[in-house]
């Protein structure tokens, strides 16, 4: 006769096998971890693997190369920008699009994206490519200043490039460079800085004619 002991415990359950999407999103969130702890230059296949849990060749499957590896992550943060919110104001587009950076900027994972920025080196294949993926960020984003533009929030000789250009490195100065406190860069006073030298003057200033001299 069998003795009615207890049971043997069942062995846990095998954690659930990632695939797809979801395996390629566990890849690259320990890509872009690996990219703020070590940087791109020490980034190693193997210890993406080992922290994803997935084989080796599985990787090189996906991305035959480093650098391949390198992208998809940087792509995956780039994709999580808003190119161009629509508010119905130039202030509220560009709180909405700063306050989207800002919070990348403040995440370690995504924080490692703006650092390749400043540590790319001429001729790096990593920093040439962040370049190019900001460039296609921000052209896509100069629709926001045309729209302005055309509702006449700004002068039509102002340079939404230039515009831009002010107002993202002063973000990245404030968050990566520490210029500021631990609340980091006061966009809305920024902001409000430089629209105030490129917006059109006030309508009543517009209408007043000129003054007239008078010789005696």
């Amino acid at each position: 006769m069998r003795s009615r002991g207890k049971a043997e415990p069942r062995p846990p359950p095998r954690p659930k096998q990632l695939r797809g999407e979801d395996l390629e999103k566990k890849v690259l969130e320990v890509v872009l971890s690996e990219l703020d702890r070590v940087g791109h230059e020490k980034l190693a296949i193997e210890q993406v693997a080992a922290r994803a849990g997935v084989n080796k060749v599985t990787l090189y499957r996906h991305w035959p190369t480093k650098l391949e590896l390198s992208r998809a992550a940087v792509l995956l943060v780039a994709g999580e920008t808003p190119s161009q919110p629509d508010t119905g104001t130039l202030r509220g587009d560009l709180l909405e699009q700063f306050r989207a950076l800002r919070a990348q900027a403040r995440e370690p994972s995504r924080r490692a994206v703006f650092r390749l920025l400043f540590d790319a080196r001429p001729g790096d294949p990593i920093g040439e490519l962040v370049h190019e993926i900001r460039k296609e960020k921000d052209a896509q984003v100069m629709r926001i200043y045309e729209r302005a533009i055309e509702r006449g929030e700004l002068r039509p000789d102002a340079d939404p490039r230039l515009i831009h250009g002010l107002l993202f490195g002063a973000m990245l100065g404030f968050e990566l460079l520490r210029w500021g406190d631990e609340e980091g860069a006061p966009l809305e006073a920024v902001i409000d800085l430089v629209l105030v030298g490129v917006q059109p003057p006030p309508k009543s200033e517009q209408r007043r004619p000129a003054r007239r001299t008078h010789a005696r």
